[in-house]
């Protein structure tokens, strides 16, 4: 859609309450025009890409003094003038900030405490704050925060603060802090109506300091844990986890030393829908026992890079999870062509990720049509095992289904995966 058919539609929707641009527009033209026929605009989202100049943005806030939701690049000029603007929004509920190393000047983050009296969540992106601005911001809100995202240095003071917001329900949390004794983490399992958390970067040996938080069901309604980046998460962390958080409904423990023994407690999860453990390589086939057994309404599976698993896993994994719907097993290098003989029991699969297994041929494809009725994707980049006669026959029987893999030139007979382009098979 071009920007005069954008501004053409904006002209006849005075009523329009939210507008969230998802590709390239002319900020310039289209904002004017928003401006001028758009009366009651209650949420905005502008991305990095759309270049809003700082003029059209103080436009917007001025315009729109019922703003409820702003989602938008922290500007790097004039932030002192910007945060008085969004300081007298008195409906704003959410703000967030796509920011990345961007220096924010000293005041902002006090001008949104001192204003915004009805905000709830506030999303700082990746940008460095004054750290007492970070504790004055807790000390003023904290008690009105119901989500919380911030990834930069957070002080011994601005952590306390944190864990006293007693409304808090969704939490990024990224650990900056190295003199942070462990009794200080331990305090987050204060936040006892936590929904979904995601907790960065816990550094080498502090993992046992993290299961502490979720000991005696302290966070018993949390649905949605996320745990990246830290290495040394190991099973003993696993099982309190697992024992701790029976309404957990998507668990991610990524790129982490996890071993076989803590899964035996995921059946305490019964309504477990979304489980990602890609990269973490001692985990084998027992592991998937365990899960096939004890989450019947699995609906998502990442266990990409995760060596040691074969088809025996996979067989586990079908056999209890006939619920998926999608199923992320790339570069699980043990993996033969057999393995399509369990995939197929899981009728509802509608995407399917098999990239870089070496050992697949394809010559069990042609199950796909008859078993796997709803599968829309099917990606198979770097398999240069595959037959190219059993990826045109899946494609002739199921001429609907995305197929992605690599497309090889003619007369190359060692592949060069960075010359190699993306083959897509997909009807026009």
């Amino acid at each position: 859609m071009t920007d005069e058919e954008i501004a053409r539609h904006l002209r006849n929707m005075p009523a329009l309450q939210a507008f969230c641009p998802s590709g390239r527009i002319n900020t310039e033209v289209v904002v004017d025009t928003l401006c001028r026929y758009c009366i009651d605009i209650r949420y905005i989202e502008f991305k990095y890409f759309h270049e809003l100049s700082n003029s059209r943005l103080h436009e917007i806030l001025k315009k729109y003094l019922n703003l409820e939701e702003i989602s938008i690049p922290l500007p790097i000029e004039d932030q002192l003038h910007f945060a008085d603007l969004v300081g007298q929004l008195q409906n704003l509920i959410t703000l967030i900030f796509h920011a990345r190393n961007v220096t924010v000047a000293d005041g902002v983050l006090r001008a949104i405490a001192d204003g915004c009296p009805s905000l709830e969540c506030l999303d700082l992106g990746f940008a460095q704050f004054p750290n007492q601005e970070v504790e004055y911001f807790l000390e003023k809100k904290g008690q009105q925060l119901c989500y919380f995202k911030y990834t930069g240095y957070m002080s011994k003071v601005a952590h306390r603060l944190l864990t006293e917001c007693a409304n808090l329900r969704v939490l990024t949390y990224k650990h900056c802090n190295e003199d942070l004794p462990s009794t200080d983490i331990h305090r987050l399992s204060k936040l006892s109506e936590m929904e979904c958390l995601r907790l960065i970067c816990i550094s080498e040996g502090r993992t046992q300091d993290v299961s502490t938080i979720f000991k005696n069901q302290s966070m018993s309604k949390l649905y949605t844990l996320d745990i990246c980046y830290c290495s040394d998460f190991d099973s003993t962390s696993l099982a309190v986890i697992l024992t701790n958080c029976p309404q957990l409904e998507s668990f991610a423990v990524r790129d982490c030393l996890l071993t076989d023994e803590g899964f035996q407690y995921i059946g305490n999860c019964k309504d477990l829908e979304y489980l990602d453990i890609s990269g973490c390589p001692l985990i084998t086939d027992k592991a998937m026992l365990y899960i096939g057994a004890g989450c019947p309404n699995l609906s998502y599976l990442n266990i990409a890079n995760c060596l040691q698993l074969t088809n025996k896993g996979i067989e586990y994994i079908c056999s209890g999870c006939q619920t998926l719907k999608k199923l992320d097993m790339q570069n699980c290098r043990e993996m033969t062509d057999d393995v399509m003989k369990h995939i197929i029991r899981c009728k509802q699969l509608e995407v399917l990720e098999l990239s870089c297994n070496c050992q697949l041929l394809g010559i069990h494809f042609h199950l796909i049509p008859s078993n796997l009725i709803h599968l829309t994707a099917l990606y198979a980049m770097d398999c240069f095992s595959l037959d190219e006669k059993c990826i045109s026959k899946l494609k002739e029987e199921m001429p609907h289904l995305l197929i992605v893999k690599n497309s090889i030139k003619k007369g190359e007979t060692d592949v060069n995966v960075e010359d190699d382009t993306v083959y897509i098979y997909k009807e026009l």
